[in-house]
């Protein structure tokens, strides 16, 4: 076989998107503003665990800006799964549907239990702490050994095991005593948050064809138009996904977000644009 000289090594790339963020002109989501458009703002757990029992609005409602206030009952009762991974036919592999639009069972502090749309972004915020709700709460579990213990509560329908499954390759417990150290431990890690630059922020509206057509922050456009399609029950070819410049994901914005929620939003709003933006702190309660 004939030796190809390497040209790329040693030599000069200009990098495709270079001038646009240099020179300001790289839009990101946030950057996008439309004629009309209106801000989310979600009321979330101050509990770990827990059900919501009541939810009082009435003075969030009344506040001048506001258009309307979801909660848990007004969602559509449909479990889907957030992963980044390709869809398959076989249910058995397929990722498990454990979110929620919004929840009255709250799993976690920061969990969502309603959402807020108001004129701007500002009353919005306000609206929201202003969104009053009575709590029942339940025990709260912090290991996966308290997890598994025949007395804990279920976090989810069905048990907190999410799946087992065993392999065996050789005598596991003769090379071990067959080692010449041995090294027993518990380790702990901390909660990982990706810290990107650029917050989790989805911005939808409805064309006139009713097609939503959605712009966000995200690393899996693709994923996103098909899980936004599932959680909404809605062909996924009524939604359109575009990814402008995204500032930093790291894999964070590898799951689907805030998508199927400014989606929902905008078809229960006649079709405006919503914008759902997550503060940092939000990232920190509120993202995998």
């Amino acid at each position: 076989m004939e030796a190809r000289e390497a040209t790329a090594t040693g030599e000069s790339c200009m990098r495709v998107d270079a001038i646009a963020k240099v020179t300001g002109r790289a839009r990101y989501t946030d950057d996008y503003v439309m004629a009309g458009m209106c801000y989310a703002k979600y009321v979330r757990s101050p509990i770990a665990h827990g059900y919501a029992v009541s939810i009082n609005d009435e003075q969030a409602r009344s506040l001048p800006g506001v258009l309307a206030i979801f909660t848990w009952e007004d969602v559509p009762d449909i479990p889907f799964a957030t992963a980044g991974h390709a869809w398959t036919l076989d249910e058995n592999k397929r990722d498990t549907a454990d979110r929620a639009l919004l929840t009255r069972h709250v799993r976690h502090h920061g969990d969502a239990v309603a959402i807020v749309v108001a004129r701007d972004e500002l009353t919005a915020e306000k609206a929201a702490q202003l969104v009053s709700i009575e709590w029942q709460e339940l025990p709260v579990i912090t290991t996966p050994e308290a997890a598994l213990a025949d007395d804990a509560a279920p976090i989810h329908n069905g048990g907190n095991l999410l799946k087992q499954s065993t392999m065996s390759t050789g005598n596991v417990q003769q090379t071990i005593d067959a080692a010449d150290y041995q090294v027993q431990g518990h380790y702990q890690t901390p909660v990982i948050q990706h810290c990107h630059m650029e917050s989790v922020t989805s911005l939808a509206w409805m064309e006139d064809d009713s097609r939503i057509t959605i712009v966000s922050s995200t690393q899996i456009p693709h994923i996103v138009r098909r899980v936004v399609g599932q959680a909404l029950d809605i062909p996924w070819s009524c939604v359109r996904v575009i990814k402008p410049f995204v500032g930093g994901g790291f894999g964070n914005k590898q799951d689907v977000l805030e998508e199927p929620m400014a989606a929902f939003l905008t078809s229960k709003l006649g079709g405006i644009p919503v914008k759902v933006s997550l503060s940092r702190e939000e990232c920190f309660l509120a993202t995998r």
